[in-house]
């Protein structure tokens, strides 16, 4: 690889790479290094990913492994930052520890829980569990990435994902693996972000207002869709309560009609007993046909068509009169 080449490409001054203290040399060991063991590191990737996915709640897994041009930018640019970290052919596996790199995706705010849980009860961890959030996040999720020992990061850019550091041993030696866990409206705000800004628009103002505002509608469309996943919820609780309803009062009429036909009274009274049973049974039709799947405004219009047509038949009935001289009053008052 060429010097030059590398650092136009990348936005590097002269001046800049001189301050890391790295000879071209040193970069050169630790890129051909890499390719070196980057084979091993794809065969750990695919292990870890695959096992990932099954993970109650995950809905996608992305999974690689580091660019061998991204690697050296990076430790440039971690030489620049931290001038006393000192970064070798030796130790540069511990120090960039995303050469693994794992993004998780799930479709709902509050599923995050399941997914921490399921990374937490089988890694080892190399560090605390992190929170991105941004500034004016909803304070009911910062206690639940507190409550669960996650440790919260404000970050300036408005970046919202959980980070995990975890330590993969499957045979002798150990690897370090970064996961990154986000909706998916928080992936597609962060791939446009590092899309359009990262890395060298980063303080760009203009750009920056409406990345912000971006933000914003990215976590207003989580919170619909936790909302929307709530109402659903809720919607078919309700129609499992007002299908117990339309049962209980099915039976109830039941029994009323075997006790009618038990009842020693005229045959014309019973029928008209059994004739009122019928309309409380087309009484509930409206309600069940809105379960199905009706719009509420066809359901109002049959269910007023219905109360009409109850109302004549009630009005049209004549009262019953009982063997004791009692009558019973079918009419409205």
């Amino acid at each position: 690889m060429d010097k030059k080449h590398f650092l136009a490409k990348y936005n590097i001054s002269e001046e800049e790479f001189a301050k890391t203290g790295m000879s071209w040399q040193e970069m050169m060991d630790i890129y051909h290094h890499y390719l070196q063991i980057r084979p091993d590191l794809e065969t750990i990737l695919t292990l870890l990913s695959e096992y990932l996915r099954k993970g109650d709640k995950v809905h996608t897994v992305k999974a690689r492994t580091k660019d061998p041009e991204h690697l050296l930018e990076k430790i440039v640019r971690k030489r620049l930052l931290c001038p006393d970290t000192a970064i070798t052919v030796k130790n540069y596996p511990e120090i960039i520890t995303d050469l693994i790199g794992i993004r998780i995706m799930h479709l709902f705010k509050e599923d995050w829980v399941s997914i921490h849980e399921f990374i937490t009860s089988n890694w080892e961890q190399l560090e605390t569990p992190k929170a991105n959030i941004r500034h004016g996040d909803k304070e009911r999720w910062v206690e639940g990435f507190r409550a669960k020992g996650l440790e919260i990061v404000e970050h300036p850019f408005g970046y919202r994902s959980l980070h995990y550091l975890i330590v993969s041993r499957p045979a002798k030696g150990s690897y370090i693996a970064e996961i990154q866990v986000r909706t998916i409206f928080e992936e597609g705000w962060s791939e446009i972000d590092h899309t359009v800004r990262y890395p060298y628009d980063i303080n760009n103002s203009i750009l920056s207002d409406y990345l912000v505002i971006f933000n914003r509608l990215a976590g207003s469309a989580d919170e619909m869709g936790s909302y929307v996943r709530f109402l659903s919820r809720e919607l078919k609780r309700m129609q499992r309560s007002h299908q117990d309803e339309v049962n209980e009062k099915n039976s109830i009429i039941r029994e009323l009609k075997e006790t009618i036909s038990a009842l020693e009274i005229e045959r014309q009274q019973k029928e008209d007993l059994k004739r009122k049973l019928d309309i409380l049974e087309k009484r509930l039709l409206p309600r069940e046909m809105s379960r199905k799947g009706l719009s509420s405004v066809s359901v109002d219009n049959l269910f007023l068509q219905q109360n009409e047509d109850d109302d004549r038949d009630w009005m049209d009935a004549p009262d019953i009169s009982l063997p004791n001289g009692g009558k019973i009053r079918t009419k409205p008052k």
